[in-house]
């Protein structure tokens, strides 16, 4: 199958469907889960690249230089079509989005982290409560890459993002134009939907709140969140929404 650059998007001949390339950035010290995700992007032709997550020994611990090594990438394989952040991955998203031109489209998935979890305390608490939904990662998965990150892994990247407010930063990122997409899992307990809806707000992006998913989509979603992806990637660019924009409800495949 060939596959070429054309206006923003990697054309590929299957019809009229236009395909992208997408890189998915994880959450603190995490992968795994998201392998499934990636996986069903690629089934329908986009090219993926799903990278380390921070914390571990390869992408460090400090969430500037995480950041600087997406910029390399994006820029050494981009343009990116649609940079996706996860969990922890918004904040190292939003900053690399911000530093380069290479990156045409963003969106947030779970945004992290709110105020109310801006200590070692609070957002230790938030994460080893975890979620009881029945789509949550298995916790032989998510022990297998914490394992690689180590103690020390794990506590230095927390301690370099807990801090990064990413409602102030994403503004930088959404302009001069950049497409900006917003989601929040209804079923989410550990990010707050409040927190989101400022996110969004402020930078005037698209807001979408999944029904019955939890801050870890899209693990188990796989029809939706392909849906979602190539959405955004085809779409040609709806600018700045409002900032007082009604929130949609995404629920596709389902």
């Amino acid at each position: 199958m060939s596959r070429r650059r054309d206006h923003g998007v990697a054309a590929v001949g299957d019809g009229d469907r236009l395909m992208g390339y997408v890189i998915m950035v994880p959450g603190l010290a995490v992968q795994g889960y998201l392998r499934p995700s990636a996986a069903r992007l690629r089934a329908e032709g986009h090219e993926v690249d799903l990278l380390p997550p921070i914390g571990w020994p390869e992408s460090g611990t400090d969430l500037d230089g995480y950041a600087a090594r997406i910029v390399r990438h994006a820029e050494r394989h981009g343009p990116v079509d649609l940079l996706i952040g996860l969990s922890v991955g918004t904040q190292a998203a939003t900053l690399a989005a911000a530093g380069t031109g290479a990156v045409r489209r963003l969106l947030l998935i779970s945004p992290t982290i709110d105020p109310a979890r801006r200590s070692t305390a609070a957002a230790l608490r938030a994460w080893s409560r975890g979620e009881q939904h029945p789509d949550s990662p298995r916790l032989s998965v998510q022990a297998h890459d914490w394992v690689r990150a180590g103690p020390t892994g794990i506590y230095r990247g927390l301690q370099s993002v807990i801090m990064m407010r990413l409602e102030e930063e994403l503004p930088r990122a959404a302009d001069p134009g950049r497409p900006v997409t917003v989601v929040h899992g209804e079923a989410d307990q550990l990010s707050p939907l409040p927190f989101a809806l400022d996110v969004a707000g402020r930078a005037g992006a698209r807001m979408l709140i999944i029904p019955d998913a939890p801050h870890s989509w899209p693990i188990g979603d796989g029809d939706r969140f392909a849906a979602l992806v190539s959405d955004l990637i085809m779409e040609p660019g709806y600018g700045r929404m409002p900032a007082r924009e009604d929130v949609t409800s995404a629920d596709r495949g389902r």
